[in-house]
């Protein structure tokens, strides 16, 4: 006796999409896919639009001032500057206690100010980024070297620095802003008050 499966129907095979369909499929596909990733992309923090706190130049001044044994300058910046950073680097270049100041100039460049006691010639090379002296920019009547650095990329602004010793303090006025901005917060670092230790 033979045992023989039973036959069924042949199954038919799947019915391919048509071409319309399957396109609509796909377009249907997408838009449920962007329905979820757009509103994630709208909840992420835009670089642009991340806004710092405000910088205690004052404050950080006078706290920098109780730390070391020079006097901090808080200089006035010209109008439409906006600070950036303001710290005391306890080990700066070379080691030396430095005070560092730093503003976004109105031109959307970057200037600051290093200060620090006793500086050596290799608190000098770091601070000007090892540029080369290019001469002397007068601010108000008070000679400042002038060092420049090219650029390492051609979108790179190129980096200034002005450089000037004052008894046993060495000021330095640095950063991608032109010469007549630099030598504008020069002028204000010369008049510039000192900050007072807390009490």
């Amino acid at each position: 006796m033979s045992t023989r499966a039973p036959v069924g129907r042949p199954v038919p095979p799947p019915k391919r999409p048509r071409p319309r369909q399957a396109a609509r499929d796909v377009v249907l596909s997408l838009l449920a896919l962007g329905a979820f990733i757009v509103p994630l992309l709208l909840l992420l923090p835009q670089p642009g639009r991340l806004e710092q706190p405000p910088v205690d130049v004052d404050g950080t001044a006078r706290g920098a001032a109780a730390q070391v044994d020079f006097a901090v300058p808080v200089p006035d910046a010209p109008a439409g500057w906006t600070p950036n950073a303001a710290r005391l680097e306890p080990s700066g270049p070379d080691g030396l206690p430095t005070w560092v100041v730093g503003w976004v100039t109105p031109s959307d460049d970057y200037a600051g100010i290093r200060v620090t006691a006793g500086a050596t010639e290799r608190w000098v090379r770091d601070v000007v980024r090892e540029g080369d002296l290019a001469g002397e920019q007068d601010v108000d009547g008070e000679a400042w070297e002038l060092w420049s650095r090219a650029p390492e990329r051609r979108s790179d602004a190129p980096f200034q620095a002005l450089v000037r010793t004052d008894g046993d303090l060495t000021y330095a006025v640095i950063g991608t802003a032109g010469v007549p901005e630099l030598s504008e917060l020069a002028a204000a670092v010369q008049v510039a008050p000192t900050a007072e230790p807390p009490a």
